[in-house]
């Protein structure tokens, strides 16, 4: 990665600053991913619906003739579940990373254009995608890693249900109502995970761009409407040098905490 200062390029007067104009979440990003995650969760909740109900459907009506306890569920069952999770999780990851580098792009674009309109700087010469390689290899692996929690999470949900559900000797329906459940935390979750991982790629964007700049102190800047939370509130406008610690929780900087929104305005000094 080249190293330059945006601040000797501009050549303003001495002691004067500039803050640049933040870069922000793109929305549609975030919408991108949580589809990405919701067609895993949509494919393995249709898989539960046409293998595992019927086979839980079977069991309970041998039970019923029997009139005594036979063998609960098998893991057997969810041996389909398994499988198509492993695909559906390196499908999802794939897809991610795709959003992952078309963000980066959009970034590194969007921030040479704020210095341009901020500062009259044109930093193509300074600035290029493959500056960012290393960082999303490694973003690519936390969002994987987090892929592959929430596939885990969803298939050892549906199981626990349906051995509950045997051992208690409930109906189909309420096998299905208690599984609609569980997919609907699993379906916040991966909002959680589509939001918040958005939102700290930008600011781990914001970050690396600024310090290439030779820019060390940033402004912080809320959202600005009523969902910013209170700690938050109080903190906008505050000036911070990267790599110190915040007034945020556990010290961090402006998109980092979780859900977080918050975005970090480079401060060009002269």
């Amino acid at each position: 990665m080249l190293r330059y200062s945006l601040a000797r390029l501009a050549k303003r007067p001495k002691g004067s600053t500039t803050i640049l104009p933040p870069v922000n979440v793109r929305l549609s990003a975030e919408k991108q991913y949580l589809t990405a995650l919701r067609s895993m969760l949509t494919q393995i909740a249709t898989q539960t619906r046409e293998t595992v109900i019927p086979l839980y459907e079977a069991e309970q009506t041998q039970k019923r003739a029997a009139r005594a306890l036979m063998v609960d569920a098998d893991r057997t069952w969810f041996a389909g579940l398994d499988a198509l999770m492993s695909q559906l999780v390196r499908l999802a990851s794939t897809t991610v990373n795709r959003i992952l580098d078309l963000e980066a792009q959009r970034h590194t674009e969007t921030f040479m254009a704020v210095a341009k309109r901020a500062l009259g700087i044109d930093l193509r010469a300074v600035v290029a995608q493959e500056d960012l390689a290393d960082y999303l290899q490694a973003a690519a692996a936390r969002n994987a890693s987090l892929i592959k929690s929430l596939g885990d999470d969803v298939v050892k949900r549906v199981e626990q249900t349906v051995y509950a559900n045997s051992i208690a000797g409930n109906s189909v329906t309420t096998l299905r109502k208690s599984l609609q459940e569980q997919f609907g935390i699993t379906d916040r979750r991966a909002k959680l995970i589509a939001r918040d991982q958005t939102a700290k790629l930008n600011s781990d964007l914001n970050r690396i761009r600024q310090e290439q700049a030779g820019i060390t102190s940033y402004s912080w800047m809320t959202a600005h409407d009523e969902r910013v939370r209170p700690l938050h509130r109080s903190l906008d406008g505050k000036t911070y040098k990267w790599g110190e610690a915040t007034g945020a929780e556990q010290g961090l900087p402006p998109g980092q905490p979780v859900n977080c929104r918050c975005v970090a305005r480079g401060i060009v000094e002269f």
